[in-house]
């Protein structure tokens, strides 16, 4: 009897440090993910979530068979102890082709002297490629305004050609606004992983909509833009790509903003980098060079505030660099405008809020293919 009660009592008292402790009896899972992210010819960063703190690795297999296990660390302290996890892996072989798996350590408790580690979990093998520098051709799908509705972009994916692309564009605005995470995972990211995301990057432009909202301020650690700013430009086969942000499209004194904005200044550093960066060698080299942007950059009346800043400002060094292609979102609306028309000298594509495009930039130019969410073609373009 003595015996029966102090099994007793001491399962109560694990009972009671578990529950001190904050851990319930839920099974430690992965939540979201993974996502590929800034996948370059030597790197890659690898995102996922989990249900309970812990500490990520990547298990990574190269093609001749050899295992590495890499795991993160800043100021000589290894990353983890939250729920988010990102890991970057670099010294990867352009054009080569890993698999890898997400590793999470489940913390049960962190105290300054004393860890207690829980289970391991071991993530689903999944694969990517990383590009080639000498490759001569580049497809990828550009999609925007999804505002959330989840439902929209998987019919998008469903009826396009995955397996023949090389990486997405989220251009903008795939979210409402942004108060809490699970927007973002509701939204559009569980829907990218389920189709693509986690064997093929998507590199997610910063648009109008996805500035609002008190988490907005915490849209980076989700992601993982090259630099750490929401513009930068990349290199993939015969293309240089830049990537720009908009910012907000009402003018910084807006009452909506509160006084909190400060969009004007931003973009103007934005544009000092965007000189730098069309007189590199990368630049002038590229056989194509591919603008992408949440907002059209044409000259046009009654522009919002962005609009025309972007315009007066951006415009004309466009058609200085001499680009190929502006790909452009947020009007809602379907619309080109050749070379001639753009009022700067260079071709805007403008895709809407219920179509997607498909683009293969390479041996005899860009051609882009608009797409309805039935992935029925609307419209076709080519640029020599």
């Amino acid at each position: 009897m003595i015996k029966l009660f102090s099994t007793i009592l001491l399962s109560f008292c694990c009972t009671l440090e578990l529950i001190s402790q904050g851990i319930d009896n839920e099974n430690f899972v992965i939540t979201h993910g993974p996502w590929l992210q800034n996948l370059s010819s030597t790197g890659v960063t690898i995102i996922w979530t989990t249900n309970r703190p812990a500490v990520p690795g990547i298990h990574l297999t190269e093609p001749e068979g050899i295992n590495r296990f890499i795991r993160n660390s800043h100021d000589g302290i290894i990353d983890g102890g939250g729920m988010l996890h990102k890991v970057r892996v670099e010294g990867l072989k352009p054009g080569t082709a890993y698999s890898y798996s997400a590793n999470s350590v489940q913390i049960l408790k962190y105290q300054a002297y004393r860890i207690y580690y829980g289970d391991t979990l071991a993530g689903k093998v999944e694969s990517f490629t990383t590009p080639s520098p000498e490759a001569e051709k580049v497809s990828f799908t550009v999609i925007n305004d999804v505002h959330e509705l989840s439902g929209k972009m998987a019919s998008y994916l469903r009826n396009g050609n995955i397996p023949g692309q090389d990486f997405y564009f989220f251009n903008g605005d795939m979210i409402n606004f942004l108060q809490h995470t699970d927007q973002l995972f509701q939204g559009f990211v569980d829907t990218a992983v389920f189709y693509f995301a986690a064997k093929k990057p998507f590199f997610y432009i910063r648009g109008n909509h996805e500035t609002r909202g008190y988490v907005a301020r915490d849209l980076k650690r989700y992601f993982n833009f090259k630099d750490d700013r929401f513009y930068y430009s990349f290199d993939w086969g015969p293309v240089h790509f830049i990537v720009l942000d908009a910012g907000e499209d009402k003018s910084d004194n807006n009452r909506y903003y509160y006084g909190l904005a400060d969009y004007d200044a931003y973009r103007l550093e934005e544009l000092e980098w965007l000189k730098k960066d069309v007189g590199s060698d990368a630049f002038r080299k590229a056989k194509y060079r591919i603008v992408i942007v949440h907002m059209p950059v044409i000259k046009a009346e009654n522009q919002n505030r962005a609009m025309t800043f972007m315009s007066e400002s951006f415009g004309p060094l466009f058609r200085s660099a001499d680009i190929d292609l502006l790909i452009s979102a947020h009007t809602h609306r379907n619309a080109f405008y050749d070379k001639d028309k753009s009022g700067f000298g260079y071709p805007v594509l403008v895709n809407s809020n219920n179509s997607f495009v498909e683009v293969v930039a390479g041996f005899d130019g860009i051609s882009a293919v608009v797409k309805d969410i039935e992935g029925k073609d609307l419209f076709s373009y080519k640029i020599k």
